[in-house]
């Protein structure tokens, strides 16, 4: 017994409950965006039926969480709750099917793409400043998706080269040509295949809004409006970015759309 107490470590943060994962009858695991450890997993005992978590394990809840880490004879590392307090529960965000749908679009790509044992302190603040905006109708739906989904493929190591024209250097141009394979810009003079089905033509105010989401800070990220043509546009834009990267189709962004 005293071994296995050796083995055991406690450790209290603040996360994002991504996603519910039922186990056995009563139990169910959370996979959790913390700032210091990035995505992670714990079980919750009794989960499903007791009251005492409810609040604090559900989905899109951002909470402070106390768990017990205990690694097996291989080094392997579970977790389990041991108490839990909800700090913001997005309640709004749980009265609208498209919004619940949307959110959970956000948290199968951040699940997709995280990975445990890296700092997540920008993607954990991008993911509240997100859900808060969407809770609060404070942006329009379709516009905080793409900020939202640009915005996060910048922070997880996917920064497109937007300074200028990869060849010359060129800032802007009437029509720059966005190369998603190789993640750059070419202006109408340099850009050697305009007919590519791999890129896209971004004029002066959709590479303006593209270089905004990408490098403006959080305090003004969400400060902006667009047209709805230009909303069709970046649209077009980050969806094919994320695609282009992680090659993966997010059942929710179909739910989603399906429920516009």
């Amino acid at each position: 017994m005293q071994g296995l107490k050796g083995m055991m470590k406690m450790t209290t943060l603040k996360g994002l409950v991504l996603k519910e994962i039922d186990s056995g009858e009563a139990s169910k695991s959370i996979c959790v965006l913390t700032a210091e450890s990035g995505v992670i997993y714990i079980y919750v005992r009794g989960g499903r039926k007791s009251t005492k978590t409810t609040s604090a394990t559900q989905a899109f809840s951002y909470s402070t969480l106390c768990y017990e880490e205990k690694k097996n004879a291989k080094g392997q590392v579970s977790r389990y709750l041991n108490s839990s307090e909800p700090v913001k529960l997005f309640y709004n965000i749980r009265l609208d099917a498209a919004k619940v749908a949307l959110a959970s679009y956000f948290s199968e790509l951040i699940i997709y793409s995280g990975t445990e044992g890296e700092e997540y302190g920008d993607v954990l603040r991008l993911a509240l400043n997100t859900l808060y905006f969407l809770d609060e109708d404070k942006m329009p739906a379709d516009l905080l998706k793409c900020v939202f989904e640009f915005r996060l493929m910048c922070e997880i190591g996917f920064m497109p080269k937007l300074v200028g024209c990869t060849h010359c250097f060129k800032y802007e141009d009437e029509k720059m040509h966005f190369n998603f394979l190789e993640d750059e810009l070419e202006c109408d003079e340099c850009c050697m295949n305009p007919d590519s089905g791999h890129s896209m033509i971004l004029d002066k105010m959709l590479l303006y809004v593209v270089r905004y989401i990408a490098l403006t800070d959080f305090e003004k990220l969400f400060y902006f409006k667009i047209s709805d043509r230009y909303l069709k546009k970046l649209n077009e834009f980050t969806e094919r970015y994320v695609s282009y990267h992680l090659k993966h189709r997010f059942g929710a962004l179909d739910f989603y759309k399906m429920l516009k």
